[in-house]
C-alpha cells in the first residue's frame, strides 16, 4: 500500500513515524512546502507521545536534538485557592473505587494529600525521578528542532520519500481522492491520502473538508507568545507545564533546554492584541519584548476518515492549547487510521461499517476534550472579568452529557469505565482534576478517599537529569 502525506509538519511527520512500521506499508509520499512555513504549535504533549512517538526511537537523539525536557503534567496555577498539578499516571486505570471517592473529599483536604504527594513536593523542587515506571513523564520539546528531528529519521528508511511542492488542487472520483496536483502541475496518486496541511482554506476549498465550529463553546481565538531565555535555569527549569490564569484567558510557561516557551491564551472578543501584549510584558517583567500573535478558530472536522484519505492535527480541526490537546488528538487520530489501513490492506467487508463506527469514536473523543477543557473554565474560581463570568454561562449539551456520563453513570457502573479504558481515552482525569478545584459529587462509593502513595524513588534535579542524555 502507497501512502501520500500532504503536509510535513509535526503531525506529518508523526503520521509517517508511525505508519512506516506497518510491514503492509511500502511508500510514504510525504509533501511539504518550502513556502509555507510551520506553525510550530505543540511543544508540550500528554503520555501517549512516549507510547505510540518514541517506540523503538533512541531517547537520547530525540533529547539532543529536540531540545526535550521533562514533562509531569500541567501545574494550574490560580484556577483555585490551591494550586495543584493535573497529573500523568496509570493509577487511574486500576482503582475505580478510589476515584470515585474523590467526590467525598472534604473540601479542606488539598489533593495531593490524597494523590501523588511526594510528587508534588518533589517537582516544587525541580526534582525528577529516576523511576519513570513510578512516575510517569511525557515531554515538552522545540516544536522546529522536533520536525527536523523526525524528518531526518525518517528519511534514513527506503520507505519513505520527502518532496518540496505546494499543493493546489485534488481530483475526486466519486468519494474517493484520485490524484492531487502541486503548484507545477505534478500529480501525486495514493493508494489513501492523509491530510496534514495545516489550517488553511485548502482544506475546505480544494480537499472539501467540513467543519464544526466551536466558538459557541471555547471562548479563546488568540495567542501572543515569546521565547525567553533563562535568568536562573536551575529554578527556571521545573518539569511541568504551567497554566496560569490572566484576566482574559491564560498563560502557558514551558521550559525547554534553550529556551522558557511562554505566551497569553485569550479572546479578542474581550481585551484586545495590545492590552493583552501589555498584561503578558508586565507577568513577565521584562517591557522589552515583542510578543508574536497567532490566531486560531476551535473546530473539528465533521468527518475525520473517509474512503481513501483522512485529516490529522490542525487539518482535522484545533481547539485551544489547554491540557495540550493538539498533538494527543492527531497520536489518536493515526492510532485508529493504522486500524482503518490494516482492514483496507485486506479488502475487508467490514472496512465501511469500521470506518463510519471510528468517525463516531473520534467524534466522541474530541468531544470529551471539549468538555474537559470547557469544564476546567466552568469550575476555574475567577469571576472578576467579564471572559470568566461568560465561560461558567456557556451552554453546550454535549458537555453537559457527558458531565452526566462521568459523574453519573461512569460513577455506577465499573463495566462502562472498563470499556472507555480500553478505548484508549484518558477519560478517569476528569475525577481528581474536579477534586482539585474542591468540588464534590455523589456516587456509588460513599466512603471518604483514602491517601494513596506511589513508591519511593530516588531524583535528581530537572537539569542534571538532562543533562545526563549528553554525557
Amino acid at each position: 500500500m502507497n501512502i501520500c502525506v500532504i503536509g510535513a509538519g509535526a503531525s506529518g511527520w508523526i503520521v509517517c513515524t508511525i505508519l512506516k512500521k506497518l510491514d503492509f506499508i511500502k511508500k510514504i509520499t510525504i509533501i511539504g512546502s518550502s513556502k509555507i512555513p510551520t506553525i510550530g504549535v505543540g511543544e508540550s504533549t500528554t503520555l501517549n507521545f512516549g507510547a505510540s512517538v518514541l517506540e523503538g526511537l533512541d531517547l537520547r537523539k530525540f533529547v539532543q536534538e529536540t531540545d526535550a525536557t521533562v514533562k509531569y503534567g500541567v501545574y494550574y496555577k490560580n484556577w483555585s485557592k490551591r494550586d495543584y498539578i493535573h497529573y500523568f499516571t496509570n493509577e487511574l486505570e486500576e482503582e475505580w473505587e478510589n476515584i470515585l471517592s474523590l467526590g467525598n473529599k472534604n473540601i479542606e483536604t488539598h489533593i495531593h494529600d490524597l494523590r501523588v504527594n511526594k510528587l508534588w513536593k518533589f517537582i516544587q523542587k525541580n526534582q525528577v525521578s529516576l523511576d519513570n515506571k513510578v512516575h510517569e513523564h511525557s515531554w515538552h520539546f522545540d516544536a522546529g528542532k522536533f520536525i527536523n528531528f523526525l524528518k531526518k529519521l525518517n528519511l534514513e528508511d527506503d520507505k519513505v520519500c520527502f518532496i518540496d511542492d505546494t499543493i493546489v488542487d485534488c481530483k475526486f472520483a466519486s468519494n474517493e481522492i484520485e490524484y492531487i496536483v502541486g503548484e507545477t502541475n505534478k500529480t501525486y496518486k495514493a493508494d489513501y491520502f492523509v491530510n496534514c496541511c495545516g489550517d488553511n482554506k485548502l482544506n475546505e476549498n480544494i480537499f472539501k473538508e467540513e467543519y464544526i465550529s466551536l466558538s459557541q463553546y471555547l471562548l479563546t481565538n488568540k495567542a501572543i507568545a515569546y521565547p525567553l531565555t533563562y535568568l536562573d535555569k536551575r529554578n527556571q527549569f521545573h518539569p511541568y507545564t504551567v497554566a496560569k490564569t490572566m484576566s482574559c484567558g491564560w498563560r502557558w510557561i514551558t521550559p525547554t533546554q534553550s529556551r522558557i516557551g511562554t505566551g497569553y491564551v485569550f479572546s479578542d472578543n474581550y481585551i484586545s492584541v495590545d492590552e493583552a501584549t501589555n498584561e503578558l510584558i508586565k507577568d513577565i517583567g521584562d517591557p522589552t519584548i515583542t510578543p508574536f500573535k497567532v490566531d486560531f478558530d476551535p473546530k473539528y472536522n465533521k468527518k475525520t476518515f473517509k474512503i481513501n484519505s483522512c485529516t490529522i492535527g490542525m487539518s482535522n480541526g484545533f481547539l485551544e492549547p489547554l491540557d495540550a490537546p493538539g498533538l494527543s488528538l492527531s497520536i489518536d487520530g493515526v492510532k485508529i487510521l493504522t486500524s482503518l489501513l490494516d482492514l483496507k490492506n485486506k479488502n475487508s467487508d467490514k472496512y465501511l461499517s469500521i470506518l463510519e463506527k471510528s468517525n463516531n469514536n473520534f467524534v466522541y473523543f474530541q468531544k470529551f476534550w471539549i468538555s474537559f477543557i470547557l469544564h476546567q473554565y466552568k469550575t476555574c474560581w475567577r469571576n472578576d472579568t467579564q471572559f470568566w463570568i461568560d465561560h461558567k454561562n456557556v451552554k453546550c449539551d454535549f458537555y453537559e452529557e457527558i458531565l452526566d456520563i462521568f459523574f453519573k453513570r461512569f460513577s455506577f457502573d465499573k463495566k462502562f469505565y472498563d470499556d472507555l479504558c480500553n478505548l484508549g481515552l484518558d477519560s478517569p482525569s476528569i475525577f481528581p482534576s474536579t477534586a482539585a478545584r474542591d468540588i464534590q459529587w455523589e456516587s456509588e462509593i460513599k466512603e471518604k478517599p483514602i491517601s494513596i502513595e506511589l513508591p519511593d524513588t530516588k531524583s535528581i534535579h530537572h537539569l542534571d537529569y538532562i543533562q545526563s542524555f549528553y554525557s
